[in-house]
C-alpha cells in the first residue's frame, strides 16, 4: 500500500477542506443512523402504546410464560427501546413522546424525520462539493509535479518510450487515480460510518443476533481481499493496453502523409484493431472480476438477513427475549448495512485500479534526469574562450559507440562547420553542447570547466539552437518566434523576422503575427517553418549559435538569404554548423571532417578539396554533374 499512501499525501495542503468534508460525513452518518433509530419509537407510538399483545397459549419447555410475554410487551416506552440512551435524551425522549398523546407523538416523530433527513441531504451535498474541491486540487497538483518532472527527464527518456502511452499517464491513469480518491475518502468514510451506525443500533437491538450477523464477515471480506489482488493485476494489463492504443492513435494522426503515401490506410485499421481488441479483453476480464463483488456481497448480507429473520422469529415467538419493535429494529439495521457494504466493495475495486494507475504515475516521477545539474554546479556568466572536446567517447547503448575518442576545439567568434557520412557522429556531437546527453567518457568544457559543473539554465540560455526538424508549436507566429522569451517587444520580434527573410510571407498571412500556424506549424511550407525557427534563435540573440541543417527546406533563393543574414549575424558569435549540402560551409573559418566518431580531417574548403580523403569524396558526389 506504499503508493497508496504516497497518494494520499497530496491530499496534505487541503487538509482544512478534507477535514470540513469529513465533518459533513459524519453528519451524514449519524443523521442515517437517527433516521433508522425513529423506527423503533414510531411502531412504539403507533402499536404498543394502547396495551399489550396477549399471549393465551399456555407455557411448554423451551417457550416464555405468557404472562412475562404481556408484561414485556406492554412496557412503557420509556424504558424499552430507549433504556440504552443517554440520560439528558432519555429524559427529553420521554417528555416529547411517552407524555403526549399517540397522534401528538406521530407528528413530533414525523416533523423530527423530516428534519432529520433535510439535514442529511445537506450534509450529503456539502461533503460531495468539498471533496471534489479536494481531489481535483490534488490531482492537479500530481499532474502538475508529473508533467513538470517529464520537462526535466533526458532526451533518452523520451527515445525508449511511446508518445502516446506517455499521453496515456496524463489523462486516462488520471481518471483512475481520481476514482481512487473519491472512493477512498468520499465513499469509504461515509459508507464506513453508516456501516458502523447500522451495526450500532444492531447490537443495541439484540447483541446476540448481531453477533450471529458477523459470522459471515470474515469469508466476505476474504473474498474482497482476493478479488482486489486480481482486479489490481488486470487494471495494470488494462491501462499498458489503453496506453498502446494511445499511442497508435497518436501515431496514426500525426504520420497520415506517410500513410496516404504507401497508401496504407488498411495496414492502420489493422494496426488498430488488433489493439482495440487487445484493449477490449483486457477491459473485459477487469470487468469481469469487477462485477462479481456486488453481487456477492448482496448474497452474503442477504443470507445473513433471512438467518436473522428466522433467528428474530424464534426470539420472539418461543424464547419470548425479543419485543417486535426491536426486531423490526435490528432487521432494519442489518438491511441498511447492504448498501454501505455494496459500496465498500465498489471502493476496493475503484482503489486497486487506483493503484496500478499509480503505479504507473509513480514510475515516470521516480525516473531520474539522465541528465541533470550537480549540487555544486555554478552558473555560466558568459563565454569567453573556448569550447573544446577532449578524448569524448558516447554511446546511445553499451554496444555501440557513436563518438571515440573525439577531440575537437571551437574557439570563441568561429565558425566550424561539421561534415560527415551519414551516423559519422554530427548531431550527437552538437548534442553534447547543450547537454541534451553528457559524454560516456572523456569531457566536453567550455572556457576550461566541464560543462556538468555549469547549470542547464545558465548553459542553454548562452545557446541558439536551430535543429534539422522544425517544430512550431500550435499558436501564433509572434508566440513561436518568442518562444521561451517574455517581454519582447514587436519591433524586436519583426527584427528578427525580417533578419530570417519570414517577414514578408508572414504579413501575408490572415492575421499577420496572430495567425495560428496550426499543430507543429504544418499550415506552413517547410521553409516557411524553417525561417521561423531562425527567427526564434535569432531574437535571443546568443553568444553560441548551433545550426543542425538549418537552411535544409529552404529553397535556393530562400537560403541564399538566409545565409546572407546569417552571415551577418556571426559576427563575434561563435557558431557550430552542420549541414549535408556543403555549398553552405565553403565559408566557414574551419571545416571538421567526422568518420567513424573522431575527427580525420580539418581545414578550409580549399584546402580539404585538395586532399584525398573524405571531404573531397563527399564534394565529388554532390557535385559530380
Amino acid at each position: 500500500m506504499s503508493a497508496y499512501r504516497r497518494l494520499l499525501r497530496y491530499l496534505r495542503p487541503y487538509r482544512a477542506t478534507l477535514t470540513a468534508a469529513v465533518f459533513w460525513m459524519i453528519v451524514y452518518a449519524g443523521t442515517t443512523t437517527v433516521t433508522l433509530g425513529t423506527v423503533s419509537p414510531l411502531i412504539q407510538v403507533l402499536f404498543e402504546r394502547t396495551g399489550a399483545a396477549t399471549v393465551d397459549s399456555v407455557p411448554v419447555k423451551g417457550q416464555a410464560n405468557p404472562a412475562e410475554v404481556n408484561a414485556r410487551a406492554a412496557t412503557p416506552l420509556a424504558t424499552a427501546p430507549i433504556e440504552h440512551w443517554p440520560g439528558i435524551l432519555r429524559a427529553r425522549l420521554e417528555r416529547t413522546l411517552v407524555d403526549a398523546r399517540p397522534l401528538v407523538a406521530v407528528e413530533r416523530i414525523c416533523l423530527f424525520l423530516l428534519a432529520i433527513i433535510v439535514l442529511k441531504n445537506v450534509a450529503d451535498y456539502l461533503q460531495n462539493v468539498l471533496m471534489v474541491r479536494v481531489e481535483q486540487s490534488a490531482l492537479a497538483d500530481l499532474r502538475a509535479e508529473l508533467q513538470r518532472h517529464m520537462q526535466r527527464l533526458s532526451l533518452s527518456f523520451y527515445h525508449a518510450r511511446r508518445t502516446g502511452n506517455l499521453v496515456s499517464r496524463l489523462t486516462n491513469d488520471f481518471e483512475f487515480l481520481r476514482m481512487a480518491l473519491a472512493a477512498s475518502t468520499t465513499n469509504g468514510v461515509k459508507d464506513s460510518l453508516t456501516l458502523v451506525g447500522s451495526l450500532v443500533l444492531a447490537f443495541v437491538a439484540s447483541g446476540r443476533l448481531a453477533l450471529l450477523s458477523l459470522l459471515i464477515l470474515p469469508p466476505t471480506v476474504l473474498v474482497f481481499g482476493l478479488a482486489g489482488r486480481s482486479m489490481r493485476r488486470r487494471a495494470t494489463a488494462t491501462q499498458e493496453r489503453m496506453g498502446d492504443l494511445a499511442a497508435l492513435l497518436q501515431e496514426g494522426i500525426s504520420g497520415q502523409r506517410v500513410v496516404k503515401a504507401f497508401g496504407a490506410e488498411d495496414y492502420e485499421a489493422g494496426r488498430f484493431a488488433a489493439a482495440n481488441q487487445a484493449f477490449s479483453r483486457a477491459y473485459i476480464r477487469m470487468r469481469r472480476i469487477a462485477a462479481a463483488a456486488r453481487p456477492i456481497s448482496e448474497v452474503g448480507l442477504v443470507s445473513v438477513a433471512v438467518i436473522m429473520l428466522w433467528l428474530g422469529a424464534r426470539e420472539i415467538f418461543l424464547v419470548g427475549d425479543l419485543a417486535p419493535h426491536q426486531f423490526v429494529l435490528f432487521v432494519m439495521a442489518i438491511v441498511t448495512t447492504v448498501s454501505p457494504i455494496r459500496s465498500l466493495a465498489d471502493v476496493n475495486t475503484n482503489i486497486q485500479q487506483g493503484l496500478s494507475a499509480a503505479r504507473r504515475v509513480f514510475d515516470i516521477l521516480d525516473t531520474a534526469p539522465e541528465v541533470a545539474d550537480r549540487p555544486d554546479a555554478r552558473p555560466l556568466a558568459g563565454f569567453r574562450d573556448a569550447i573544446r572536446f577532449e578524448h569524448v567517447g558516447f554511446g546511445y547503448d553499451a554496444e555501440t559507440k557513436v563518438l571515440d575518442g573525439l577531440d575537437l576545439e571551437i574557439r570563441r567568434g568561429e565558425v566550424v562547420a561539421l561534415v560527415g557520412s551519414s551516423g559519422a557522429g554530427k548531431s550527437t556531437t552538437m548534442d553534447l553542447v547543450p547537454r541534451f546527453y553528457d559524454p560516456t567518457s572523456g569531457r566536453v568544457t567550455l572556457d576550461g570547466v566541464d560543462l556538468r559543473d555549469y547549470t542547464l539554465a545558465s548553459l542553454r540560455a548562452q545557446l541558439g539552437i536551430v535543429t534539422q526538424e522544425t517544430f512550431l508549436f500550435a499558436d501564433t507566429v509572434r508566440a513561436n518566434i518568442a518562444y521561451g522569451l517574455s517581454g519582447m517587444s514587436d519591433d524586436a520580434i519583426h527584427a528578427a523576422a525580417t533578419a530570417a527573410h519570414a517577414h514578408e510571407f508572414v504579413s501575408r498571412l490572415p492575421l499577420g503575427y496572430d495567425t495560428r500556424v496550426g499543430e507543429r506549424g504544418l499550415t506552413l511550407s517547410g521553409g516557411e517553418r524553417q525561417r521561423i525557427a531562425i527567427a526564434r534563435a535569432l531574437l535571443k540573440n546568443p553568444p553560441i549559435l548551433l545550426l543542425d541543417e538549418a537552411t535544409s527546406s529552404l529553397d535556393v533563393e530562400s537560403e541564399r538569404l538566409v545565409q546572407d543574414a546569417l552571415e551577418r549575424l556571426m559576427q563575434d558569435r561563435t557558431v557550430l554548423v552542420i549541414a549535408h549540402r556543403l555549398s553552405t560551409v565553403q565559408h566557414a573559418d574551419r571545416i571538421v571532417v567526422l568518420e567513424g566518431g573522431r575527427v580525420s580531417a580539418v581545414g578550409g574548403h580549399a584546402e580539404l578539396l585538395g586532399q584525398d580523403g573524405s571531404y573531397r569524396r563527399l564534394y565529388e558526389l554532390q557535385f559530380r554533374s
